[in-house]
């Protein structure tokens, strides 16, 4: 201890018990406090663990199917929906696909046994037709027209599918 100017006596610690609380408290501290490229290194895996987390939020094998669209005002992408027959002793009803693209789309409506092609009109009337050989050098012809309507955000496509005396009511949702 020495004397101090106006108090008479001033605490000095022991150096070298200080630089022993130093070198704990330094050793101990790392832990805490990391060194500054480290920080930022941490920063960067979590950012990528998050982001994993987000992502695999809806499940891993969403994002990979082809279905997925961001259609951005635009129908392309798989449409699903109920075929029901108009006529009587035209079949049951069934569930039909259509997959749009920018301005064409292909129509699914008995399960892949027949796939309707056609095109979008700018106004969004759907037109399409497909012809299929019959025993006795005889054609089938399959045709569609609909058109995509939009009511309080929602998109459904409504359309008739016709082939010979049979005619089929066709409802489609985005799927």
């Amino acid at each position: 201890m020495r004397e101090g100017d106006r108090t008479g006596l001033v605490l000095c610690p022991d150096r070298a018990i200080m630089r022993e609380l130093i070198q704990e408290i330094g050793v101990f501290g790392q832990a805490f406090f990391p060194r500054r490229h480290d920080l930022s290194l941490g920063g960067v895996v979590g950012f990528a663990c998050l982001l994993l987390l987000v992502t695999c939020a809806v499940g891993p094998g969403e994002r990979l199917q082809s279905s997925r669209a961001l259609p951005l005002g635009r129908p392309d992408g798989r449409w699903i929906g109920s075929v029901t027959p108009i006529d009587p002793d035209c079949g049951l009803r069934t569930t039909g696909l259509m997959s749009i693209g920018t301005d064409t789309f292909a129509f699914d409506p008995f399960q892949s046994t027949a796939v309707v092609r056609g095109r979008i009109g700018p106004a969004g009337n759907l037109a399409g037709e497909t012809v299929r050989p019959a025993p006795g050098n005889k054609s089938i012809t399959m045709g569609f027209l609909g058109r995509i309507q939009y009511s309080e955000g929602f998109g459904s496509i409504v359309g008739t599918l016709t082939s010979g005396r049979c005619h089929w009511s066709v409802t489609l949702l985005r799927g």
